[in-house]
Parts: structure tokens; sequence; C-alpha cells
């Protein structure tokens, strides 16, 4: 396991990932011009990225500077107001190129030359019955499948999602505006979507 110096404490490779899945990236887009063709690595909030540390450590990356962008073109007022502390996002680790190669940052000092996932077309797919896999299901990592939300959530719907959830923000602008809420998710497009992510999502 790799040990690293964060404002001068000696932490490990769970530490690092704990502190950057807690607090973010931003991520240089030349990166996603570089890597995004040959790695699951995408721009779309929907989508599930992670970077992998040389020790073989894999953590979630969330870009917050491209994700908030992105949600303030998509979502209403009403729920960017969910965002409380949008004005607090901020954050110390950035992912740059050095050399060529993707390197995570901390407050702009190198920690570490990282790696991403392969290829993919998961997000481009969807059900026998016309289900898009974005929206409602990741991969995590390399070797987990996870489903957002498979129904929709009694307490975004009236009016008290949680501040961290994408789907309860969107449940919860459609119901204010009366608009018709999404089904809940078959078990046979749950099962199609698994069955897929295990035989080939990597």
């Amino acid at each position: 396991m790799n040990s690293y110096i964060i404002d001068g404490t000696k932490i490990d490779s769970v530490d690092l990932k704990c502190l950057v899945v807690s607090r973010g990236i931003k991520v240089d887009k030349e990166i996603y011009k570089k890597f995004s063709q040959d790695n699951r690595l995408n721009i779309s909030p929907l989508t599930c990225n992670c970077i992998i540390l040389s020790d073989k450590t894999i953590m979630q990356m969330t870009d917050m500077s491209f994700h908030l962008k992105y949600l303030t073109g998509i979502l209403s007022w009403n729920n960017l107001k969910l965002l409380k502390y949008a004005s607090q996002l901020e954050t110390p680790f950035s992912l740059k190129l050095i050399e060529d190669k993707p390197a995570l940052l901390y407050k702009n000092d190198f920690l570490d030359y990282i790696t991403f996932p392969p290829y993919s077309d998961f997000y481009k797919r969807k059900t026998s019955s016309g289900l898009p896999f974005i929206g409602n299901a990741v991969i995590q990592g390399l070797d987990w499948a996870a489903f957002q939300c498979l129904w929709v959530c009694e307490y975004a719907v009236s009016g008290e999602p949680c501040e961290f959830c994408f789907s309860g923000a969107e449940f919860k602008n459609l119901a204010v505006k009366n608009k018709k809420l999404p089904e809940a998710v078959k078990p046979p497009d749950m099962a199609e979507i698994a069955v897929y992510a295990v035989n080939n999502a990597n």
C-alpha cells in the first residue's frame, strides 16, 4: 500500500481514498480529451467515473468543476437551492497531465500517477424494453454494478429529498410541477442490466 504526505501528515492509500471521495477532484479538460476514448471516463455525472492509484486502490472520481456546471445547466433554480453549500465545493485535489500521464495532485503537489478502467459501452446501451442503462445503473470500480434509484422516492416527492441525491431533486421538481413521475425499474430490466454488467462491463 502506498503512502502519501498531506499537509505534513503521512497517510496511506485508504486515507487518501476517503479524502478524495469526500472532497472531489477538479479534472483538467485535457484528461477527458486524451483518455475518454479508450477508458471508462465520461463527462456526464450520470456515469460513475473512478481512478486507480499505482498500488491498484480504486476510488470514485467526482469532477467538482465540471459536474457543478452540468448540474446548473439541467436543474431548475429550486433544485439548485438544494445545493446549500455549492459555494463551498472547492477541493485541493486535481487531476492533470504530467509528462503526458494522468496524475493526482494535492494543492498542485504531485501525489501519484493514476489509470482508468478500460472502456465499456455500458452507458450507451438499452434493455430489450428500451430502458437506457444510463440514469438507471452505474458501474462502480471494476466489479460492482449499482442502481441509483429503482423507484420514485416518497420523501423526495413530498418535498424532502436528500441534499446529495440527484434523482431525488429530479423527483421533487417533477412533483412540484405536477408532471408524470418515472415508472419503477422492472425486474426483467434490472436482471438484463446486471447480466450485461457482469459479462461485458470490463
